[in-house]
């Protein structure tokens, strides 16, 4: 198949949905190897040859959810009274040892809404002197943030109050889209048991956040029965609110990844060509702003071709904590992925977990802006300072 359009007569970020959704059909090799070059090209004007990183470590505060998402092996229902959270002493000692390995990022995550679902959640927070999951994660980032830890807080959708608490102590937040599809939440699909995963409460959540100037991550997840069509859609969805709110630091590209133990167990996971053409497509329709990401341990042998479709961070890499997410893929080493981002002409550098053009007052609250600038955490040009 050949496209009636090419990246040499369409100029980047212009491209309409129909002309988007075609070429994820494609599979002319010399058409897609065109357009790819022309997403590097984009990717490279912005970002100067640089591929980005973060060191962090995983904080998962609880394991419990009020979704069951068909693909998930984070969630677990079935958890000891008593270890319905990650208690605060074992958590000071992932800090300490985060503090100890020079991390940047702490990354607070969980499951949504546990006290909704579950009695014994809500038990163990007041028997902790918390209120709610979301006054657990404000003494959390509080804590990180004497250790001088940056939050990069997780914690599913949030109402406008909550985002706005939680931003005095967090450098930056994030909540994948998945897919602004609400066909998935069907019965019989993946989302039809996670009332969170409604894509028009996770698009005013991403809106409140810039309302809110919170530096922000999102993203889609590719290969849970979305369509071309849909995930175009929630590309341009996140181009639009964010040509809104301008608080979009980077887009997630993830592939999924079937999990022991979930009714998606034994589905396959997306191609690499088809991840291939989804950055390519993302380049294009996505401000040159927005940082693209793709975990590196879920693309493992072919990270080459994601540096020449046009990425630009490869997200938070761990050498304390697994990816609590996907469990069977390692983090690979920095040496490594620095070894390769080299063989692919770019240069790897640390970042924050807050981007450098978000780097003053204006998204950032005074206490976690004056412990980056009175630590002297980044360079002149706002990267990490090692």
């Amino acid at each position: 198949m050949t496209s009636n359009y090419s990246p040499h007569t369409i100029l980047p970020h212009s491209l309409a949905e129909n002309q988007a959704v075609e070429f994820i059909k494609l599979d002319d090799v010399d058409e897609i190897s065109a357009w790819k070059k022309s997403a590097q090209t984009i990717a490279n004007n912005v970002y100067q040859h640089q591929i980005t990183y973060t060191t962090n470590v995983f904080v998962p505060l609880t394991f419990l959810c009020r979704n069951a998402c068909d693909y998930c092996g984070f969630r677990h229902s079935r958890i000891p009274l008593g270890e319905e959270y990650l208690k605060p002493e074992k958590i000071e000692k992932i800090l300490e040892t985060a503090k100890h390995h020079r991390v940047s990022e702490v990354l607070i995550t969980m499951g949504d809404k546990p006290e909704k679902k579950y009695p014994n959640a809500q038990k163990w927070l007041l028997e902790h002197g918390f209120n709610s999951t979301v006054e657990y994660i404000y003494y959390i980032a509080e804590k990180a943030l004497t250790f001088e830890l940056l939050p990069h807080i997780n914690a599913g959708t949030l109402a406008f109050d909550e985002l706005r608490h939680l931003r005095e102590v967090s450098a930056s937040m994030g909540l994948m889209l998945e897919t602004i599809s609400s066909r998935l939440t069907h019965r019989g699909l993946p989302h039809a048991q996670s009332p969170d995963k409604n894509p028009k409460i996770r698009m005013t959540t991403i809106k409140n956040a810039g309302t809110l100037k919170i530096p922000f991550t999102s993203g889609i997840l590719v290969g849970i029965g979305e369509t071309p069509k849909e995930i175009v859609k929630s590309l341009f969805s996140l181009k639009n609110i964010h040509e809104k709110y301008h608080h979009l630091q980077e887009v997630i590209i993830q592939n999924f990844q079937p999990q022991k133990h979930t009714p998606m167990e034994n589905f396959s996971p997306p191609s690499i060509d088809l991840m291939e053409k989804i950055i390519i497509i993302a380049r294009y329709i996505l401000p040159p702003e927005i940082s693209i990401q793709i975990p590196p341990n879920l693309i493992q042998g072919h990270e080459l071709r994601f540096i020449e479709a046009g990425i630009s961070d490869w997200g938070g890499i761990s050498s304390i904590t697994h990816d609590y997410i996907n469990p069977g893929h390692k983090w690979p080493p920095i040496a490594q992925l620095t070894q390769i981002t080299r063989e692919g002409g770019y240069r790897l550098r640390e970042r924050l977990p807050v981007y450098p053009s978000y780097l003053n007052l204006d998204w950032l609250s005074s206490r976690v802006y004056n412990l980056i600038r009175t630590r002297n955490l980044v360079t002149k040009d706002g990267y990490r300072k090692r």
